[in-house]
């Protein structure tokens, strides 16, 4: 079972560091976030090597309910919120909310210094089973509310000034992040309970490096970075403008010969290609409308009138026709960045609207453009 649980935290450590540096390859300019959970993930691997080569030398590594570790594991977490923070408000970190972000850790750590120096000894306890009878005592109860700091962090993350700088996430991203980090703080809080079992111990550390490894998939495969509101709006004013110029006659002259909707589909079909208005992942019904200078009613029956069956099937058409254009033109060579720029924010539904479409994977896909190549090549 020794065997078994030195090779967990060594394969934990290997894991981790694999994440961390891939978050950190795959960065980019300007976006804290990835950078901030490659360092966090990271720290744990330091924690993994340093509790693994204490037990190859034979040492005892320090007990997980005392205080020293208890403090780690809430800076821990605190750290892990820091991540979240960055994705929902962009910016919005800085020295000083950092370290009022830390202000209860060090508050916590001002306490444990100052009942050391006055004398207080800290008993060596195994489990907080073991230290429970023992609850009366200061050293007990300061350590159960350390547990329950642990905890704490996690509720603040519903409490992130949320802002549309950036279309980097929803609420469902929110929820999922909330749920696996709950879960670790969880299965950490099982293991000071029962740290006597080794099988506790294992259990802990496969949990812990599958809710980093969820997390790591998440920022990599799941969230798409967005480009900034202020960009957008550049871009609208641009559009508006656009629209504003385009002379009435014209128009009005085709109207004659042509239904109001249809020329209302002309229009926007012009709209699309010039402004390439699809990519704008909050791209809405009622903002394309707006620019068209018509209400949603009307655009709707128009898209209906013109073989869809509503807005959602004809924009995500759109993204799917703009998507296989990237690929088969080597505009890029990566799908996520290609579904992105497109403007699909989630990765699974970019997926599922591919499939609806062309009937196959993005995978599938490229083998079968790979294969039509082929012929045209050998010919050559």
């Amino acid at each position: 079972m020794q065997n078994l649980y030195l090779a967990t935290i060594f394969a934990g450590a290997l894991i981790c560091l694999l994440a961390s540096l891939l978050l950190f390859s795959r960065r980019k300019d300007g976006e804290r976030s990835r950078t901030i959970l490659a360092c966090i993930i990271l720290f744990s691997v330091s924690n993994y090597i340093t509790r693994f080569i204490a037990l190859c030398n034979g040492e005892v590594p320090e007990l997980v309910v005392s205080v020293r570790m208890l403090l780690l594991a809430i800076f821990m977490v605190i750290s892990y919120i820091m991540y979240p923070i960055e994705v929902i408000s962009p910016g919005w970190l800085n020295f000083k909310r950092i370290v009022k972000l830390y202000l209860p850790l060090l508050a916590l750590l001002g306490i444990y210094l100052i009942t050391t120096w006055t004398g207080v000894k800290y008993t060596s306890y195994e489990s907080l089973l073991e230290m429970l009878p023992h609850a009366g005592h200061f050293d007990v109860w300061f350590r159960l509310v350390l547990c329950l700091f642990i905890f704490m962090p996690v509720l603040f993350i519903f409490f992130i000034p949320y802002t549309r700088r950036y279309n980097n996430t929803d609420r469902v991203w929110i929820r999922k992040y909330v749920i696996t980090l709950s879960i670790n703080c969880l299965v950490y809080i099982l293991m000071l309970a029962f740290d006597k079992s080794a099988i506790i111990r294992i259990i802990y550390y496969y949990v812990s490096v599958g809710c980093s490894l969820f997390i790591a998939y998440m920022e990599l495969f799941v969230r798409l970075i967005g480009k900034s509101v202020a960009t957008e709006k550049e871009e609208e004013e641009e559009n508006e403008m656009a629209v504003e110029t385009t002379e009435p006659s014209l128009l009005y002259d085709e109207s004659v010969v042509k239904t109001r909707n249809e020329i209302l589909i002309e229009n926007l079909d012009a709209y699309m290609k010039r402004t390439c208005a699809w990519r704008n992942p909050d791209l809405s019904l009622n903002a394309l409308a707006f620019a068209l200078c018509t209400n949603r009613t009307t655009l709707t029956q128009a898209i209906q009138e013109n073989g869809y069956v509503n807005y959602t099937v004809y924009i995500n058409r759109l993204r799917i026709n703009d998507f296989v254009h990237q690929i088969e033109s080597n505009q890029s060579i990566n799908i996520q960045e290609a579904f992105f720029d497109a403007g699909f924010r989630s990765r699974t539904t970019a997926l599922r609207h591919f499939r609806q479409i062309t009937g196959m994977t993005p995978s599938e896909y490229l083998i079968r453009i790979n294969e039509t190549k082929k012929p045209s090549k050998s010919t050559d």
